[in-house]
């Protein structure tokens, strides 16, 4: 498979002839088809040197005269006049969008069918190509979408927008699998993109579709903890993914505790995952990127969906708010757990109840051909609370003479939220320059209270306790796409963000009668930083069969008395074997400028991000990775990658607490270490046909080493899998009717346990007996595996169009066959029939049977 046509070896009856003869003759020995331009020169006596050489070596020969450029494709060999100094060049660009919403798509394909020279369009769909002057077949094809064709004589600069059709059922098209989205051509590696339209289909917990769940059945990812929306890519830790919402982040992705994301699938576009080789113009995070983007609206009507599900409903619109020009898309999504847990508590003494609520806008306004205007906003938040003590209290507000009652109670909460904005203006300078200049903020914060109420000598007395944490972001972006011409496709600019770091604050009020007897402010001294980042990179094509992707990213973080800077090479080539098979090789350095102390096996808003300051590093990662992909027909390929990364200066929190305080950060002792991930990842894609889905499997071994922890050995991270295999599959039967399932495996992650258990007396100056006690003393870190979790989810779709448009039914279980997944460990003590202690190591599943769930949508 690795030896092209071109190096084959061969002999032909004659070494004499005219131009069209020899090719014959090529042709007779071989089953190869000739196909030639009519601009090359036709000789009619040539006398070859040999009758015995390769066949490249008999066409350089043959057209010795006339300079040509030779393209392989299967068995079929394309022969077109080599370009001259003099030829006349013109450019053709235009954007690439959905016929039937009018929606960008990012990373289409354009080239054309003479030449093999392409593109693909940008994350706002735009592209440029420059071809010669003369005809061109210019083709554009997409993943699920009938490709396009368009013939013409290029004689001047020319705009041509394509508007693609949806089709999931389309045939082979040998020209296609050349230049596909699938990747066998691009000289990205460890990137995958799911298309939005099979996450719809997965099986979701209560009816919930989540977008990063889906991903956790990926080859190299996974949750940590069973049913959690965190990501571990490829031994990282949940903070170095980098989430990106219209090229925003993210800092907290979870709703509930981390069992759902924040990211409402209704709303979103395209979703790309980035696990190595990362493209110079993405930094700040050591494992990943994941790139989101969000939907603009459609471009004809108003149109909208509404969803009801047992966990939440949604609500989404989009549409035009002025024809050609204007379009919004608008999405709404809220839990009503606490609508129903509160009144199945009435006559409680307390009341416990949560909710989730997000929101998505996106507004886009085309100024001209050449301009345009996006504004996306995202608002989420969660809250958990427990009411108690009721009471009623006569109003204070009311005159003495009225006894006019109200109801209270005191309760303690908790929660967290973000909110991210940005606009961005897109402007075509040339045919050739594209540049995005983005104004963006992003804010996470965490609060947790406690209010009580009391009533005494007709006084009315109210207390309130609130804690504040957070980060918030104000960036600066310029982004610039140069299409030099179709063997440079060069992107530049820089990104500067101002960091406000809050580790915490403490607001407290009291009041006496609605009179404020108390209003104190503690702590709030904010950390400052800001960051700054340039980049460069050229994804060129070096050759027929070779395309690179070279760059670097230069940042720089000041903060305090200290600047830190880093250089970061990154490097990925591609070598197309075949037209259908390609080896790819990448190198990437990465450092971020902040950690993320707390829980490692779960995403909890009590997690507490701190930034780099004069005495706490930053932390690198080294990787590069090796692999091949194969595309052996339309829409379904294979891929298989090794991989080797290496830590520097990790920051552990096994030793330290993650509160550390306020005024405590510069003062707090850190211990650093360093560790190293390794893996071989397998997947299977099939992305088009009634078939759909993937298969990945993962092995992989991921350690670290701190001077002060296990003796200073290496020891497993605790997001350490060996084993991980993740399916997803999705059969249409016909247009009404759909099954899809997920099924996935994993060896347990690393956790800490206690090796012994010992009797504590208390002294007899401290009191009886009674107040004796047991301590536990912790063995190694990360000593223990949790066992094997293994999971199948199952869901079914029953589509019917309607008057007012389409109406879906989605049925399914979550965790089909009850098993029994070990969402922690712990140690405990049962009474045997002896009357003896037995010391037990139990498990907790917060899953242990099959939960159904349905789930109704209207589209209209």
């Amino acid at each position: 498979m690795g030896q092209s046509i071109l190096e084959k070896y061969i002999s032909i009856p004659q070494n004499t002839g005219s131009t069209e003869e020899l090719l014959l003759a090529i042709e007779e020995e071989t089953q190869i088809t000739f196909s030639y331009s009519n601009k090359v020169c036709l000789e009619d006596s040539i006398v070859l040197s040999t009758n015995r050489n390769s066949i490249e070596g008999f066409i350089n020969e043959i057209f010795k005269n006339c300079p040509v450029e030779i393209n392989p494709r299967k068995n079929k060999i394309i022969i077109t006049p080599a370009p001259t100094q003099a030829e006349e060049k013109f450019v053709i660009k235009g954007f690439i969008n959905n016929i039937k919403n009018g929606e960008v798509l990012i990373g289409a394909s354009i080239y054309d069918s003479h030449l093999w020279q392409g593109t693909s369009s940008n994350n706002f769909g735009f592209y440029s190509l420059t071809l010669p002057k003369g005809e061109i077949i210019l083709n554009c094809s997409f993943i699920g979408f009938s490709t396009q064709q368009h013939r013409f004589t290029l004689t001047k600069d020319t705009t041509l927008n394509f508007n693609l059709i949806f089709n999931n059922k389309i045939k082979e098209i040998p020209v296609v699998s050349y230049l596909g989205k699938d990747g066998i051509n691009t000289s990205r590696t460890s990137t995958v993109n799911v298309p939005v339209e099979q996450l719809q289909k997965f099986p979701s917990f209560l009816g919930e579709v989540d977008v990063i769940k889906t991903l956790q059945l990926l080859p190299g990812i996974n949750s940590g903890s069973e049913g959690a929306s965190g990501l571990f890519v490829r031994g990282g830790s949940v903070d170095q993914n980098l989430y990106l919402l219209d090229d925003v982040p993210v800092y907290n992705i979870s709703h509930l505790f981390g069992f759902f994301s924040v990211f409402n699938a209704d709303a979103i576009n395209n979703i790309s995952v980035t696990k190595g080789g990362f493209p110079a113009r993405y930094g700040g995070r050591l494992s990943s990127v994941i790139d989101i983007r969000m939907k603009d609206g459609n471009t004809e009507k108003i149109k909208g969906k509404v969803s009801l599900g047992m966990m939440s409903s949604k609500l989404a619109l989009d549409g035009p708010l002025y024809k050609d020009k204007t379009t919004f898309n608008l999405s709404f999504r809220r839990s009503y757990f606490d609508l129903f847990a509160l009144p199945l508590q009435a006559g409680r003494s307390s009341k416990t109840a949560f909710y989730f609520y997000d929101s998505n806008l996106k507004v886009s306004h085309k100024f001209s051909d050449r301009s345009r205007l996006y504004l996306s906003l995202y608002g989420g938040r969660d809250k958990y609370y427990t009411r108690f003590n009721f009471n009623k209290v006569r109003n204070p507000d009311q005159p003495e003479d009225q006894n006019d009652m109200i109801n209270i109670n005191d309760q303690s909460y908790s929660g967290w939220g973000n909110v991210v904005g940005s606009l961005r203006l897109n402007t075509i300078y040339s045919d050739k320059l594209f540049s995005n200049i983005s104004l963006a903020y992003s804010n996470y914060t965490y609060f947790v209270g406690y209010e009580e109420h009391n009533t005494s000598n007709n006084d009315w007395n109210y207390f309130e306790q609130k804690y504040y944490s957070g980060i918030s972001d104000i960036m600066l972006k310029l982004n610039y796409d140069f299409f030099s011409n179709p063997k440079h496709y060069i992107r530049f600019g820089g990104k500067y963000t101002h960091h406000i770091f809050n580790p915490g604050i403490d607001f407290l009020r009291r009041t006496r009668n609605n009179e404020t007897v108390l209003d104190s402010t503690i702590g709030g001294k904010n950390i400052l930083g800001d960051e700054l980042f340039f980049y460069i990179e050229d994804d060129m094509k070096l050759s027929s069969k070779i395309k690179a992707n070279i760059g670097v990213h230069s940042s720089f973080y000041f903060t305090g008395n200290t600047t830190y800077y880093s250089i970061q090479p990154r490097f990925s080539l591609n070598y197309l074997f075949r037209p259908r098979f390609a080896l790819k090789i990448s190198y990437a350095r990465m450092t971020q400028y902040m950690h993320l102390l707390g829980s490692s096996t779960v995403t909890l808003p009590t997690d507490l991000w701190i930034p780099v300051t004069d005495n706490i590093k930053p932390q690198f990662a080294d990787q590069i990775s090796l692999g091949i992909k194969w595309q052996w027909t339309e829409g379904f390929t294979l891929s298989l990658e090794g991989y080797y990364k290496k830590y520097k200066q990790l920051l552990s929190s096994y030793n330290n607490s993650v509160y550390i305080g306020i005024n405590n950060v510069n003062q707090t002792v850190f211990s650093y270490g360093k560790g190293y991930s390794k893996g071989l990842e397998f997947l299977i894609h099939k992305k088009a046909g009634d078939l759909t889905g993937w298969l990945g499997y993962t092995l992989s071994k991921s350690e670290q080493r701190f001077s002060d922890i296990n003796n200073g050995d290496y020891f497993p991270m605790t997001n350490d899998r060996r084993h991980s295999v993740g399916l997803f599959t999705n059969y249409k039967f016909n247009s009404k009717v759909d099954i899809a399932l997920t099924w996935s495996l994993g060896s347990g992650n690393y956790i800490t346990l206690p090796t012994e258990k010992f009797y504590v007396p208390q002294l007899p100056t401290e009191g009886n007996s009674e107040s004796n006690s047991y301590s536990e003393l912790y063995g190694k870190v990360n000593g223990f595996k949790m066992p094997i979790s293994h999971r199948l989810d199952v869901g079914i779709n029953f589509n019917k169009e309607i008057k007012y448009g389409q109406r879906t039914w989605s049925f399914g279980l979550f965790n089909a066959y009850g098993s029994q997944n070990a969402f922690s460990v712990y140690f405990d003590t049962d009474i045997n029939s002896n009357g003896e202690e037995i010391r037990q190591l139990k498990q907790l599943s917060i899953f242990p049977i099959p939960i159904p769930y349905i789930r109704y949508t209207l589209k209209f």
